[in-house]
């Protein structure tokens, strides 16, 4: 039979594969049927039924309509129905992944029923879930990009029991034989492990990035740590199999007004870059906004590669800001405090201080400077 699996375009996300239908695509093929995959996030301006129009020529017995909310699920399922009777499942899922193994079990399930079928698809543990079909998704289509921009893939590393909702990672085996599938494959060498942090279990992660390095696959990956949860010996670990990249999901007031978070947050934010680990992060701005100037300026002073201010627009309308305009203002001071560091980096606080103000604003000409970093020669 054939078999469509739609995913509904994400608002407001990087566009990343609906790993949760290749999945469920990879569990229908063992069944010998014929799918397809189509992304709606790829063209997200198409108007839906334009979007089902390829649907005429593979004629689905079944469609799966799948995206993160519900409005969206009825008014994709409503158009859909407007030219075409089939049998059609709506889903609410999320593209990582994480919620794979219950939602396959659904979806199997609700087929069996419609086909009256013996198939008894058991998927009670992340483990039992087959290598998703990635040769039905248009993997250099997505926007994830490794530190030097090669194409990245996802990896679904963790999974969210349906019952407890607890996180349960996968047997670090299992993902050595899916990243090796997956290199000989497709030929991918750069992997992003999901949006669970991997320092929730540091046995796990230690046994992960021991058996990365004795695979030798000769990959790199990008992860979510909590700074809090990783020392110096565990980084050196993670950095010899492979990790290029640590993402930091930081809460600003938390994190910028205690000592001792900002301490523990500059050594291993050090540590990393001394192992070669590109470090990002992502930090969220909350009411009251009055002290983003001071905390983003304390956020500069920590050596980071990459950052990235998150602002919740309901927050900011409920308290008569621009989340958009607030971003903007804390790049602007994160951009000009990173610059006044690099200056006390190298001529010490006094002396850096002084030369950073003579300089004036970073796009004011500045004679005298050095090639290779824009410093005045000492």
């Amino acid at each position: 039979m054939n078999m469509a699996l739609i995913a509904l375009p994400c608002q407001g996300k990087p566009v990343t594969p609906p790993l949760t239908l290749a999945y469920i695509a990879t569990l229908l093929e063992q069944r010998r049927h014929i799918v397809r995959i189509y992304d709606l996030a790829l063209q997200p301006q198409v108007a839906l039924e334009a979007a089902f129009q390829p649907l005429h020529s593979f004629k689905p017995n079944v469609v799966v309509v799948a995206g993160e909310h519900e409005t969206q699920i009825r008014e994709a399922v409503d158009v859909l129905q407007q030219n075409r009777r089939c049998a059609t499942l709506p889903v609410q899922m999320s593209r990582s992944g994480i919620d794979a193994n219950y939602v396959a079990a659904d979806v199997m399930a609700w087929i069996d029923r419609q086909q009256h079928s013996e198939f008894a698809t058991i998927l009670q543990t992340i483990d039992q879930l087959p290598h998703p079909a990635r040769h039905l998704l248009s993997l250099e289509s997505y926007d994830p990009r490794a530190v030097g921009g090669e194409l990245q893939t996802p990896i679904v590393i963790a999974g969210v029991d349906a019952q407890s909702s607890k996180v349960v990672f996968r047997a670090p085996s299992q993902i050595i034989a899916e990243l090796r599938a997956v290199s000989q494959e497709f030929g991918l060498r750069h992997y992003h492990f999901g949006e669970i942090p991997v320092t929730l279990d540091r046995a796990w992660l230690s046994e992960l990035a021991t058996r990365i390095s004795d695979a030798r696959l000769g990959i790199g990956w990008e992860a979510i740590a909590n700074a809090d949860d990783l020392d110096d010996t565990l980084i050196a670990s993670i950095a010899q199999s492979g990790c290029e990249s640590l993402n930091f999901h930081l809460d600003a007031a938390r994190v910028f007004e205690s000592t001792s978070a900002r301490s523990t947050l500059v050594h291993v934010f050090a540590t990393a870059r001394n192992c070669g680990i590109f470090v990002r992060a992502h930090v969220k701005l909350e009411p009251p906004y009055e002290s983003v100037p001071a905390l983003v300026d304390v956020a500069a002073t920590f050596g980071l590669d990459d950052v990235r201010f998150d602002v919740a627009p309901s927050e900011a309308v409920s308290v008569g800001a621009d989340g958009v305009q607030l971003q903007a203002m804390a790049r602007q001071i994160y951009d000009a405090g990173r610059d006044r560091q690099r200056f006390i980096d190298r001529f010490g606080p006094a002396l850096g201080n002084l030369l950073w103000k003579l300089r004036g604003p970073r796009s004011s000409p500045a004679p005298n400077l050095d090639k290779d970093d824009g410093l005045p020669v000492a």
